[in-house]
């Protein structure tokens, strides 16, 4: 199985695939088949198949229903945006400090889930996103708007900065325990080594059992079940959160 670690991003824990040069992580065993990638020219059509399922994007917000091609385009050349830049700020870091040690970055390259096949190919199989804090639980607009630029306005690093995840996995792979394993590997070999990430936060339907108890197994704790207005409804939300104290 390909894999190996490039001298560009040895120092942030990536493997490097060496046919494409592509940068990666790595599941550990027994998922060491699957790998998350940043996004590459083409994944609009996975995310418009993936985010088009009633089955997926029914449990999301804010995903809009129906999803486009429109939206995946959007979704892709935003994601690919943010990824290029984080990896070339990454190139830079090693340039300039070539001691190896590694230095903080605002976000994670990587976000798409894939599952590596016996010849090398792969299958693209979920999606995770981690960005700046989403305030849901913030219900007065003004407010919100306010702590979300407060926590925009904090340095790459600051420890107080509040991160937020999304994550999705084609149903086919349910039950499996993949997502499971994806997000502790993102927090534990990315947002906190290389973000010096230290309070997460995700929000689930509360109807969506299963993203809850994962994110139990990953040290996560509800904190409050809020009341949101979703697509015209009135539902039930739940606030999770992880700090480090808590892991």
């Amino acid at each position: 199985m390909f894999g190996q670690t490039g001298s560009e991003y040895s120092a942030l824990g990536l493997q490097i695939n060496p046919l494409t040069d592509e940068p990666f992580l790595r599941l550990a065993s027994p998922h060491e088949n699957i790998i998350i990638t940043p996004p590459r020219v083409g994944d609009d059509e996975h995310l418009f198949t993936l985010f088009s399922d009633i089955r997926i994007a029914a449990w999301l917000y804010p995903i809009p229903i129906p999803f486009t091609w429109a939206h995946a385009r959007a979704m892709l050349r935003e994601a690919k945006n943010e990824a290029d830049a984080l990896l070339s700020e990454i190139r830079r870091l090693n340039a300039e400090h070539p001691d190896g040690h590694p230095r903080f970055v605002g976000g994670c390259p990587v976000r798409c889930i894939r599952e590596v096949q016996n010849d090398g190919t792969d299958i693209f199989i979920g999606y995770i996103t981690v960005h700046r804090g989403v305030y849901a639980d913030v219900l007065d607009e003004t407010e919100c708007q306010i702590v979300t630029e407060e926590n925009n306005r904090r340095t790459v690093g600051d420890p107080s900065i509040r991160w937020s995840i999304r994550f999705v996995l084609l149903p086919s792979y349910h039950g499996q325990g993949i997502m499971t394993a994806v997000i502790s590997r993102v927090v534990h070999a990315w947002i906190v080594p290389r973000m010096n990430g230290q309070y997460i936060v995700a929000f689930t339907f509360a109807g969506n059992i299963g993203s809850e108890r994962l994110l139990q197994k990953n040290g996560f704790v509800r904190v409050a079940v809020l009341e949101k207005v979703v697509r015209g409804e009135k539902i039930k939300v739940n606030h999770m959160e992880w700090r480090t104290q808590n892991a």
